[in-house]
């Protein structure tokens, strides 16, 4: 039982806020509207007190709710009993606040225990909210599990230090709308062939509620790397722990065989990170994200009209943009006949060169689709940070797909191989003239690009991955009961 609240000062709160039991059983729409309705009203009133509200106290009180709510009630609770020490907010709020925590837990113990009980042939524990590459990848490939006859099941996983109750990205929300795939329910007991987890991040600090797996095979997906920049001084700017995330993964879901995202996480992962990795499973050869490139090819290029259109598409972050004014300039020239578009925003650039210039234009993520977007661009020219390393790089890979020529840096060959051409920045002018001039040039680009995406990154590369034994010719069909769809074995310890 929750003990009595007194209100006795920000200590006694604090303690209360410490009794509160967490992790046990969930009645999911009145424990949720509970707290919600609790902590909404002390926003208001933090909204209504003299003087402006602090956006720190007020950003501190909106996690204790969307903890509560997006499955991390321990966390939540953690961070009320922070906010209770807070002077500057009201002790009236404070009290609310722990008040709206005991209602929740209260709310939860009288929940019933686990009823829900399923089996899966792939189950997929990943952010399904981010707007770039990650939820990208994984609605290709869930795609292509859903049309290989799989049954598919998601376990959205938010970041807690990014949102903790983060929603599923609609794309994806549109493929457990026509039955590609189905979340999985936090109360949910599971069995499945295959657990997968892309983004180790999200295992940094796992759902307090979460489901219960038991998974035949479990893998890690690295497509993020463990530091974000590396130079030769070594990483820099730490992004996760891979000791943390292999004890979490361990515990949930079994011990992993990991993936690299890619070759260059790869070989990041064994000149930086050879110590750390000795004990784990890491396979000898990456995961390579998938494209249907059907999907995306597109019809004859855009006609010629004297002007080149060399095109980006990337979130906007300083990673993704050479950091070096005159570099920058070299990859997207100021200059006749060239145009520069960019869709993803390109406020690091602006803050590069101080200024856009006027051959740009700029819309925000969302403006176009990424293949409406690639249909008006001749070229692709793809150049990051010098002390970036990008997992995998998705936004190329589409614009491989849909037949347009990437121009990128030679750091990219052990990934793209073939598919793209590779120069230095001084370069890339003339190699996007020799290109947008020579139809012949052009069309056996597209033509390199297609025969080695369909060899490395086509669904049946992915399937013979996952050793599903689809057949050559293409995808298994559903029968009428469901059940006519062979399952995985696991990922192939070969690969």
């Amino acid at each position: 039982m929750i003990p009595t609240l007194l209100i006795a000062g920000p200590v006694l709160l604090v303690l209360t806020v410490l009794c509160c039991r967490t992790g046990v059983r969930i009645a999911r729409l009145r424990r949720d509207l509970a707290a919600r309705r609790a902590t909404l009203e002390l926003l208001h009133r933090a909204a209504r007190r003299p003087g402006p509200p602090a956006a720190a106290d007020l950003g501190r009180l909106r996690r204790v709710e969307d903890g509560l709510a997006g499955g991390f009630p321990a966390a939540a609770a953690e961070d009320a009993r922070k906010a209770a020490a807070i002077r500057g907010i009201p002790v009236r709020d404070r009290l609310a606040m722990v008040r709206s925590v005991a209602a929740w837990q209260r709310l939860d113990e009288q929940a019933p225990a686990r009823t829900v009980r399923d089996r899966f042939d792939l189950v997929v524990v990943s952010h399904f909210g981010l707007p770039g590459g990650t939820t990208s990848a994984n609605e290709a490939e869930i795609r292509i599990w859903h049309e290989h006859g799989l049954k598919v099941g998601l376990i959205h996983h938010p970041v807690y230090a990014w949102g903790p109750n983060a929603p599923v990205h609609p794309r994806i929300r549109a493929l457990v709308d026509a039955g590609a795939a189905r979340l999985i329910d936090r109360d949910a007991e599971i069995e499945c062939d295959l657990a997968l987890v892309r983004l180790p991040t999200v295992m940094e600090r796992p759902l307090e509620r979460r489901p219960a797996v038991k998974a035949a095979r479990t893998a890690v997906l690295v497509n993020q790397t463990p530091y974000r920049r590396y130079d030769e001084s070594g990483p820099h700017d730490h992004a996760w722990d891979i000791a943390t995330v292999a004890r979490n993964v361990e515990e949930w879901l079994g011990r992993p065989t990991w993936y690299a995202g890619g070759p260059l996480v790869l070989a990041a992962l064994r000149r930086h990170h050879a110590a750390e990795t000795a004990g784990l499973d890491l396979a000898a050869e990456p995961w390579n994200e998938a494209i249907a490139v059907a999907d995306w090819r597109l019809g004859p290029r855009r006609t010629p009209d004297g002007r080149i259109r060399i095109g980006r598409h990337s979130r906007d972050d300083a990673l993704k943009w050479p950091e070096d004014p005159q570099t920058l300039l070299q990859c997207y020239p100021e200059a006749d006949p060239f145009e520069i578009h960019v869709l993803g925003g390109a406020d690091a650039p602006r803050q590069v060169l101080g200024r856009l210039p006027a051959n740009w234009t700029v819309r925000d993520f969302g403006a176009l689709t990424a293949r409406e977007f690639l249909a008006r661009i001749d070229v692709m020219v793809y150049f990051i940070a010098s002390d970036g390393l990008e997992a995998f790089g998705r936004a190329p890979l589409e614009a491989m797909a849909a037949g347009v020529p990437v121009i990128m840096d030679p750091r990219f060959e052990p990934t793209f191989g073939p598919a793209a051409v590779y120069c230095a920045p001084e370069e890339v002018a003339d190699a996007a003239a020799r290109l947008a001039a020579d139809a012949e040039a052009y069309a056996a680009q597209r033509s390199a690009a297609w025969d080695h995406l369909e060899r490395h990154f086509s669904a049946r590369a992915l399937m013979d991955r996952l050793r599903l034994g689809a057949p050559a010719a293409g995808p298994r069909q559903r029968t009428g009961s469901g059940d006519g769809h062979r399952v995985p074995a696991g990922v192939d310890d070969r690969r």
